[in-house]
């Protein structure tokens, strides 16, 4: 091997250690820190709600509920329409539609979701008075959830369509049953793209500091009551001033990166059995 092939192997050697870097430095902070109050709070730290400013320790309860809902109806309202975006950019990858969707949705993945959360606190927050609600904070997760769910899909959908669309409609088989065929060949690559768009919206805080709020003592009554979530707690928690609160957000941390590891590894095991 030439010195040069040797030293480009060196270099990205490094380079890929490097990166490791940052990630299991962040992690081991996290379980450092968070572990042991959640393992010394127990179950409770899952279920009873945030303390007072210098009074104990208490829970995520609250926060956990309204995250779980919010990422709830955020995936009830993108995932049907990710699917079916999906479906027809990989059914017409020539049609003017499909294009401009496709780009679209590349857009999206990179638009600052800050931006998504001032959109719906003036639309739904203040315009259609929902105010900082779960179906407010739902519906702003549900708009950073599409274009990763509708990449993901018409991605999976790419090989089964060469291999059985056009067998299919030389069947007779319907549209409605060509697409039935797509979904069911497809189906582990839709689930992995559900998987990952959970895991994006399930850390986010920027659209919901405009959508939910900071009262954090308050369990979900109904779609409309207001509710906060982890990661708003973890962001107000983080630059107070009092010590129990510092350690309520490293023990959120840790049932957040748990929770989207979790979610991660899952859509891992997926694609590992989609690509065998």
């Amino acid at each position: 091997m030439r010195l040069q092939d040797i030293l480009i192997m060196l270099i990205s050697g490094i380079g890929t250690i490097m990166m490791f870097i940052p990630f299991f430095w962040i992690l081991f902070d996290i379980v450092e820190k968070g572990l042991p109050i959640v393992i010394q709070r127990g179950i409770a730290f899952l279920t009873e709600p945030p303390p007072l400013p210098g009074e104990g320790i208490g829970g995520i309860g609250t926060v956990l509920e309204g995250t779980l809902f919010m990422v709830g109806v955020g995936t009830l309202i993108a995932g049907p329409i990710g699917l079916f975006a999906g479906i027809y950019i990989a059914l017409n990858p020539k049609s003017f539609l499909a294009k401009f969707g496709r780009v679209l949705v590349e857009i999206m993945v990179e638009f600052p979701t800050i931006i998504i959360g001032i959109t719906v606190f003036l639309i739904f927050v203040v315009g259609l008075n929902f105010g900082a609600s779960a179906i407010a904070g739902g519906i702003a997760l549900s708009i950073i959830m599409v274009p990763y769910v509708t990449i993901q899909v018409s991605e999976s959908l790419k090989i089964p369509k060469e291999r059985f669309v056009e067998a299919s409609y030389a069947l007779g088989l319907s549209t409605k049953d060509v697409i039935r065929v797509l979904i069911g060949a497809g189906k582990n690559g839709i689930l992995t793209g559900l998987l990952i768009g959970l895991a994006k919206i399930a850390g986010e805080t920027a659209p919901l500091l405009f959508t939910t709020t900071t009262s954090f003592n308050l369990y979900l009554t109904s779609p409309t009551s207001p509710v906060s979530a982890i990661p708003v707690l973890i962001y107000v928690y983080a630059f107070s001033p009092f010590e129990n609160w510092h350690t309520v957000a490293w023990g959120a941390a840790f049932v957040l990166t748990l929770i989207v590891l979790i979610i991660f590894m899952f859509s891992r095991i997926i694609i590992w059995r989609w690509t065998r």
